[in-house]
């Protein structure tokens, strides 16, 4: 695990990676394993081929893991890392990060199951195997056996605080609820959102629902804010009216209309058809200052023809503070005004 790139080696504080929540597994179906001791060393994704093997593999993503985390930016960064073809993913070979309540923060072949908590899902003979790899870990690590078309081995390990590293892992998850919290009305909804001072309003609203996310532990889990926060015709997307969250460093920790972006970062040097560094101006200044009000040129996916000019748009964002830490996120949104209002 060594041709990760310098970038990767800022990623995020403990406190940081306890709040977003982490686990990781890799999923090449394995026959079950014997009383053999698992070798220990450095292997990657394509070397895996036996529980061995397999232990030996988490365990390296392990502490390459460990020593890459230690910024915001390089957390929210894990969640494509694991899916990119390399060290970490090799085919039917990936890693998956659970949090201790069975929430999948990264998963290296499914994006889809990063907005589901697998706590309860059953194997072909009713093992509940996410609960099975959480006890294995809790545990210091341990191999899990279950069926899935035949048997198979997980391995599993404890990450940081609260969160575990899997490997071996492959479950068809797709049938899995996608969990909804059930948040307040905000004094402005996504629909309501019609100039200035409606924006400031839904964006401030959304700001203090995350913050307190971060902040509570006693709440719904933040997958299911987020999740929240996606449905469409619900109180916080309405067409073009949507949230994202980025790290202060401009890595999309969520995106309401395109949940491929969560782990990228963002180009803090684009401009707008006019010249105008609305990335940076945006998010940037939201980090600096607290907030940030924007008018800027961006494409709407309702006009066509505007792909090169964009339309006029309001932007809105606001940052957070991460508990104790340095580290701060910007949650924001924007409208589109017509032309007359430039």
């Amino acid at each position: 695990m060594t041709n990760h790139t310098v970038s990767r080696r800022s990623f995020v504080k403990i406190a940081i990676v306890a709040l977003l929540g982490m686990v990781l597994a890799a999923c090449r179906p394995i026959p079950p394993m014997d009383e053999a001791e698992p070798a220990m060393g450095q292997i990657t994704a394509d070397q895996v081929t036996d529980p061995e093997s397999l232990k030996a593999f988490v365990l390296a993503a392990h502490a390459e893991i460990q020593r890459i985390t230690t910024t915001l930016d390089a957390a929210a960064k894990l969640k494509q890392w694991v899916k990119t073809e390399g060290d970490w993913k090799s085919g039917s070979t990936y890693l998956i990060i659970f949090a201790e309540n069975g929430n999948v923060y990264a998963h290296g072949n499914d994006r889809a199951a990063e907005d589901r908590s697998l706590i309860d899902i059953e194997d072909d003979r009713g093992t509940k195997v996410v609960q099975e790899l959480l006890a294995a870990a809790a545990q210091g690590g341990g191999f899990v056996e279950y069926y899935d078309d035949g048997p198979k081995t997980a391995y599993a390990v404890p990450f940081r605080r609260r969160f575990v590293l899997v490997g071996g892992y492959s479950q068809d998850v797709s049938n899995v609820q996608v969990r909804i919290a059930d948040l307040p009305t905000p004094a402005v909804t996504a629909s309501e959102v019609v100039d200035r001072e409606t924006l400031i309003t839904f964006v401030e609203e959304a700001a203090r629902i995350y913050q307190e996310a971060l902040r509570f532990e006693g709440g719904p889990p933040l997958v299911e804010i987020k999740n929240a926060f996606r449905v469409e015709g619900g109180d916080w997307k309405s067409g073009s009216i949507y949230l994202y969250v980025v790290s202060g460093g401009g890595v999309t920790l969520f995106h309401g209309t395109e949940p491929f972006r969560e782990g990228n970062p963002t180009d803090m040097t684009r401009v707008d058809s006019k010249g105008v560094p609305f990335a940076e101006l945006l998010i940037g200044g939201a980090r600096r200052e607290g907030k940030s009000f924007l008018q800027y040129h961006y494409d709407d996916p309702a006009i066509e023809g505007d792909e090169d000019t964009g339309s006029p748009k309001l932007g809105y964002a606001v940052s957070l503070q991460l508990g104790a830490s340095d580290e701060k996120l910007v949650i924001g949104s924007g409208i589109y005004i017509p032309i007359d209002e430039e």
